[in-house]
């Protein structure tokens, strides 16, 4: 199991069994959301259970998803389809527990000369669920 919250832990949250390993994302929503970039695993919502959730709000970011924030300090936790979602994807700083990185999504709109990973695999868009089978298995 891995453990996870906002900073002021008003909303906690537990995975169990896999996760995805992190993919480092460089979109626009992601900039204006989190910075320059924000790191994310994913896991099915049946490995996912919120244990504390008394300031989680959902902002609808665009048409087909939202994103999960504490009102209380500001933390973005989460993004999730809307419609018909099976999975959830995680902030990987909201974790107590390090999941490594497997790339990069939406390179192209990466804004500084930063390099992170310099080895990793790097996409001009979103991967289409490519790094869905590269999976973190919680010990």
């Amino acid at each position: 199991m891995i453990q996870g919250s906002c900073l002021c832990k008003s909303v906690a949250f537990k995975i169990y069994k896999e996760t995805r390993k992190a993919v480092i994302c460089h979109c626009t929503m992601c900039q204006k959301s989190n910075g320059e970039f924000s790191s994310y695993t994913k896991t099915k919502l049946s490995n996912f259970k919120l244990t504390q959730k008394s300031s989680l709000r959902w902002y609808h970011s665009s048409k087909n998803y939202r994103r999960g924030f504490c009102f209380k300090c500001g933390s973005s936790l989460f993004f999730q389809k809307i419609k018909d979602a099976i999975d959830i994807a995680i902030s990987t700083g909201s974790l107590k527990k390090n999941i490594s990185t497997i790339g990069h999504i939406y390179y192209q709109d990466k804004k500084s000369k930063l390099i992170i990973g310099k080895n990793l695999k790097k996409f001009k868009k979103s991967s289409n669920g490519i790094f869905d089978s590269y999976l973190f298995k919680i010990k």
